[in-house]
């Protein structure tokens, strides 16, 4: 990101920077012109200035100023004003025909997903892992048109319609493992769901293999935090990014609450377990910077075509957030 800083030189924030953004000392002109020049550009002046909160206020100029505690805030900000982010889709499951799916019907066909792929090709989406996120840096993240395709659970046909048709189109996902199980118990149980089994050691060891796919935590038997005690959830975690990590002979980063369910301790038992991200469903404000371990995500399966277009919005996410915290508040 580049901070355009308006005035003398700030020792502070240059140290509160770590050299994690690039930092120009401009004039204010300069500033507002720089600003409309590329993405990722933000102005920040030490004391409040009334050009700078008109041009923000009209233009949606990224703006700044005062005391600030944290780096972040810079990122925070930019991405609430262009109301911009990163899209972070989910999905479940890959069907060749809508009979083969389940009554759950958390699945989109071989079709509809082919579509998606030509969708996100034609307005130049690149699809990136968390852990290419984190190598490009989340500061950088505004520059391109980044999306992330997440898939949970990892299916069978995670291998047999997914991972062709990533390799089709040089696309990337992120599939979520349920370790301790072959097949869908979780869902058998509750729902009487049909059977469908996960995806085997040699399918998912190809998939790495591949560089189309990174894999994430997501549990042993897709368990709900709401209902488990401490003591469950700290091992359900532990063992299963353990057992996923020997598996793959590789160190996770990614982990997924299973039905997004997630208590403020169970954030930090993610975090205490090392992983970096973690992803929700209906939780988080839609900004990834916000909370690591609370990155929000658009369900995608019973979706129009019309929908996914919109759902595909570097807005999508805040605008989801605002909606369901007013419902929330109505609620109340």
């Amino acid at each position: 990101m580049k901070i355009y800083v308006v005035g003398e030189r700030n020792i502070e924030l240059e140290k509160l920077n770590k050299q994690r953004n690039e930092i120009f000392y401009v004039t204010l002109l300069e500033g507002i012109l720089r600003s409309f020049c590329g993405k990722g550009r933000i102005i920040y002046s030490k004391e409040k200035n009334g050009i700078l909160e008109f041009c923000q206020k009209l233009l949606k100029t990224p703006y700044l100023f005062g005391e600030i505690s944290n780096i972040l805030e810079f990122e925070n900000h930019y991405s609430r004003i262009k109301k911009y982010e990163i899209p972070v889709l989910m999905y479940h499951q890959f069907v060749e025909n809508k009979k083969d799916g389940g009554k759950i019907k958390l699945f989109v066909t071989k079709k509809q997903f082919e579509l998606h792929l030509r969708i996100l090709k034609f307005f130049r989406y690149e699809t990136i892992t968390f852990e290419d996120l984190d190598r490009i840096g989340l500061q950088n993240r505004f520059y391109k048109k980044y999306i992330i395709l997440t898939v949970d659970d990892g299916y069978k046909d995670n291998y047999e319609i997914l991972y062709p048709l990533l390799k089709k189109y040089k696309m990337k996902a992120v599939i979520f493992l349920v370790s301790g199980l072959n097949y869908n118990k979780w869902t058998i149980e509750s729902s009487n769901e049909k059977r469908f089994d996960l995806m085997n050691d040699n399918e998912v060891l190809e998939l790495l293999e591949s560089g189309t796919v990174e894999f994430g935590g997501h549990t042993l038997t897709h368990l709900s935090f709401l209902d488990a005690e401490e003591e469950k959830a700290k091992y359900e975690i532990e063992e299963d990014k353990k057992i996923t990590e020997n598996r793959l002979n590789k160190i996770l980063k990614v982990f997924a609450y299973p039905y997004g369910h997630r208590k403020e301790e169970t954030k930090d038992m993610v975090k205490e377990s090392g992983y970096l991200f973690a992803v929700s469903t209906d939780t988080g404000s839609g900004i990834i910077t916000e909370d690591l371990f609370d990155i929000r995500r658009t369900a995608i399966d019973k979706t129009s075509l019309f929908d996914f277009i919109r759902k595909i919005s570097p807005g999508y996410l805040q605008y989801k957030a605002k909606k369901y915290k007013n419902k929330k508040r109505n609620n109340i």
